[in-house]
């Protein structure tokens, strides 16, 4: 008994077919595989100032931030990444104009080119370096609460974009108009 000869039409449908579980069998088994790359650099650079260039702004766009520590918000001050050490009379090209003690507080993201920036970078921009999620003897602890000692041992700590759980902290690329809350609960 041989096999039934198949259309060219029903040859394609079969590998479509294929090709639609091959890709969902690794959306789901492997969703961070279609994430984008951060590009950390964005945290050096500089529109004007002192010591750089003026550029061209091509992306201009702007995710909202919260911090909240065990159940009080943290505050992120006015002007955070303006005149800056490294990016004197400039802005670093993440940075805060207004700040909120009540709600999100918006970032303000300029670049020259598109860039994929993640929301560490904001982090280093804040002066508060590391990322829960960096490991190893050379990187810096994730201390966003400036005590000294990693939040991860001193906290449980969650994320949500809008209104969804996330688990990227800072190698999550921010997005237009995200609502991203960080939240860090005492042990």
């Amino acid at each position: 008994m041989g096999l039934p000869s198949l259309s060219i039409e029903q040859w394609l449908l079969s590998a479509a077919a294929v090709a639609t579980v091959a890709f969902l069998g690794v959306a789901l088994l492997q969703p961070g595989l279609f994430d984008p790359e951060p590009d950390w650099e964005v945290s050096d650079g500089c529109l004007g100032g002192l010591q750089h260039s003026d550029v061209g702004i091509s992306f201009h766009y702007h995710p909202n931030l919260k911090v909240i520590v065990d159940g009080e918000q943290m505050p992120i001050a006015p002007n955070t990444g303006i005149d800056q050490s490294g990016c004197r009379e400039g802005m670093r090209w993440v940075h805060v104009h207004d700040s909120s003690e009540t709600g999100f507080t918006k970032l303000h993201i300029e670049t020259p080119d598109k860039m994929n920036v993640p929301l560490g970078a904001f982090f280093e921009i804040w002066d508060r370096e590391g990322g829960p999620k960096l490991m190893g003897p050379d990187d810096k602890k994730f201390d966003i609460d400036r005590s000294g000692i990693s939040d991860w041992e001193e906290y449980d700590i969650s994320m949500t974009v809008n209104g969804d759980s996330n688990d990227k902290f800072e190698e999550y690329v921010m997005q237009d108009h995200d609502d991203i809350e960080l939240i860090l609960v005492s042990k």
